[in-house]
């Protein structure tokens, strides 16, 4: 006999919802994967939150909106101008939420979900099993190497090309074209990685494990309405870019750029064997990955290119006897692509690279899973069929879900963040470089001259290790300049700024801030000299970055410096309207006006701005109040009492 019967009947599909129906069930499973996020809720910025959310003066701008679609985009140095829809959606929820930081990382556990629900719907319409379904679902949704990507708010991105990728697969697998190719270009627009679903909807309906494969006629109609809206912002990107590399051929923070293409795909080949491993046995895990190149002729590259190969191989034999493995198999490899290194990026690797790619791995995983559990209730009482089927799932569910929230909590603060990735990656500059930055803005300006020594001495080590690992990346410089500055030592503060912007290929607007901030200060140079400079600092920084509320905060302060109230108060209104969050330019613009003569103007600006000065350190305050307490008496003092709550004007001086 080819086939051993087992010793008492096994049923062929128990129910596994033990009576639920599959939408309360899928609920919660949902409800589950909410239930482990929900730290997330505590979390602050962190990452490029900074640059692309909370000081992206362009979503203040929604009049602005259409230059996005047109070269004024890059001219004014838009945040990720080149994925348009995710512009849009962050100017959006930026009105809708603020900068709330639990608003915002409740969307991005709303739409993590959103993924797990349509992933859910999508493989129910392809026939799949509905624990097989609800297992994906939940495998992915749990999954620890998704805990960047849903940690981070500016890397929604990933969620939201999900999202709408899926969400186009679902809508072609119904026959539905125009949605698919609209949800299809949305998907891109978010991120050009949702670019190779059309590759994993053709894998899903041709291999068609679950039921009999379509006409080839709806294939290739489903296939051209996904790869529309994929075209669609290639062209788009090509007409802003004049090429498919919106990052630059000159851009010395993409690493293929410095060493070439070949040494980067040599390391390209290690790197995704161990995203597998990441994703199978959740150990490993970073918020950060040091760049480097390899030779096709190292051991390492050359076992883990075999391992792949041979993987791949495997996923094509599969085809027509073990149709779900090759859709894993080479559905996985298809959706790496886009992150694969074969195109310019800033990072070669990142956990959150794996978001998309890791659905095929999770669908395999969980049939395995379940097969496991099938075998097993064969060998148990009959009633402990129902939990021997679902245990080698559950107990793999739990583990991704326990290490899922300790990783996650790694991106709870940026402190955190970067003391965690410079012990992974000890030899990353940028870690090196954030942590020597934090370290200087953390030290409070009263602290003692001892205290303030050894913490800049800390500061400089953290500046020099980034400096050793990447001499060539601007945040080594940045890093010593805003040392020097903090040291008040201006020529070596300029030096640095200037050396800065000589290797960095955009997101300069701190610099020239920086750079026309200390050349007012730079000693042995007349006083004309370095009026002249910090003008032409300002007007070149101002003409490339006009939505950056640092810079308009920054002019507001020279020109306060140089007599120019009226010039002063242009800018410090702008940083206003750029970013009515933050008080640095709201504190300034009340001493400017205090400074004037103007107590009524200064109340009422602190009041119609009251979040922002709220927001404000209450040392910043109370020096400013304290400053201009006679002043702020004789202009209704109850009103300014009700914005001063550390009480300094309840005191007589």
């Amino acid at each position: 006999m080819s086939h051993e019967l087992p010793l008492r009947p096994t049923p062929a599909a128990p129910d596994v919802l033990g009576g639920l129906s599959p939408r309360l069930a899928l609920l919660g499973v949902l409800a589950l994967i909410a239930l482990v996020h929900l730290p997330l809720l505590g979390f602050q910025f962190v990452y490029d939150d900074g640059w692309t959310l909370v000081a992206n003066g362009f979503l203040r701008a929604p009049g602005d909106l259409a230059l996005l679609f047109s070269p004024e985009a890059l001219a004014r140095h838009v945040p990720d101008a080149f994925r348009p829809g995710l512009v849009v959606f962050d100017l959006l929820t930026y009105q809708l939420l603020g900068l709330s930081s639990p608003l915002h990382h409740a969307l991005s556990i709303a739409l993590h979900l959103g993924v797990c629900a349509v992933l859910a719907r999508w493989l129910r319409v392809l026939g799949a099993p509905l624990d097989l379904a609800l297992g994906t679902a939940a495998l992915f949704g749990l999954l620890a190497l998704h805990a960047e990507a849903v940690a981070v708010v500016s890397y929604r991105e990933d969620l939201l090309a999900a999202l709408l990728g899926l969400a186009a697969a679902l809508a072609a697998s119904r026959g539905r074209w125009l949605g698919a190719a609209l949800l299809s270009l949305g998907a891109c627009a978010m991120k050009l990685s949702a670019g190779a679903i059309p590759a994993l909807w053709l894998l899903a309906e041709g291999l068609s494990p679950w039921r009999p494969r379509p006409p080839a006629a709806r294939l290739a109609r489903g296939a051209l309405a996904l790869a529309l809206g994929v075209a669609a912002v290639l062209v788009y990107t090509v007409a802003l870019y004049g090429a498919l590399d919106p990052y630059g051929a000159d851009n010395l923070r993409v690493y293929s750029h410095r060493v070439g293409l070949g040494p980067v795909l040599a390391a390209s080949l290690p790197i995704h064997l161990s995203y597998l491993q990441q994703m199978l046995v959740p150990w490993g895990l970073s918020p950060e990955y040091t760049d480097h190149g390899a030779a096709f002729t190292d051991p390492a590259t050359l076992l883990a290119g075999a391992a792949l190969l041979a993987l791949a191989g495997y996923g094509l034999a599969c085809a027509r006897r073990r149709p779900l493995v090759a859709l894993a198999i080479l559905g996985a490899f298809a959706l790496a692509l886009p992150t694969s290194n074969l195109f310019p990026m800033p990072n070669m690797r990142a956990d959150r690279f794996m978001y998309l790619p890791s659905v095929p791995v999770c669908l395999g995983l969980v049939a395995l899973l379940l097969a496991a559990g099938r075998r097993l209730s064969r060998h148990v009482p009959e009633d402990m069929w129902l939990v021997a089927r679902v245990a080698p799932l559950a107990a793999v569910v739990v583990v991704q879900g326990s290490v899922r929230v300790a990783a996650a909590a790694v991106y709870r603060d940026n402190s955190h963040l970067w003391g965690v990735a410079r012990e992974r990656a000890p030899d990353s500059a940028r870690a090196h470089a954030a942590l020597g930055e934090l370290v200087v803005r953390n030290v409070p300006a009263d602290a003692p001259r001892e205290d303030k020594a050894l913490a800049f001495a800390r500061a400089e080590a953290h500046c020099r290790n980034a400096e050793r690992h990447d001499p060539r990346y601007e945040l080594p410089q940045l890093c010593f300049a805003r040392l020097a500055a903090a040291r008040e030592d201006w020529p070596a503060a300029e030096r640095r700024y200037r050396t800065a912007l000589a290797v960095s290929p955009d997101r300069n607007a701190g610099i020239f801030a920086g750079l026309a901030e200390v050349s007012l200060d730079l000693p042995a140079t007349p006083e004309t000299t370095r009026t002249d400079l910090a003008r032409r600092h300002l007007a070149e920084g101002l003409a490339s970055y006009p939505y950056s509320p640092e810079l308009h905060a920054t002019a507001g302060r020279i020109f306060h410096r140089l007599g120019d109230p009226e010039q002063a108060q242009v800018h410090y209104r702008r940083s206003l309207d750029l970013a009515p969050e933050r008080p640095e330019a709201l504190l300034a613009n009340i001493d400017l006006l205090l400074d004037l003569g103007r107590p009524t103007d200064a109340t009422r600006l602190l009041l119609q701005e009251k979040t922002a000065w709220l927001a404000a350190h209450p040392d910043d305050r109370t020096a400013l109040v304290a400053r201009h307490r006679d002043a702020l008496r004789l202009f209704e003092p109850s009103m300014i009492l009700s914005a001063d709550p550390v009480g300094v004007l309840a005191h007589e001086p």
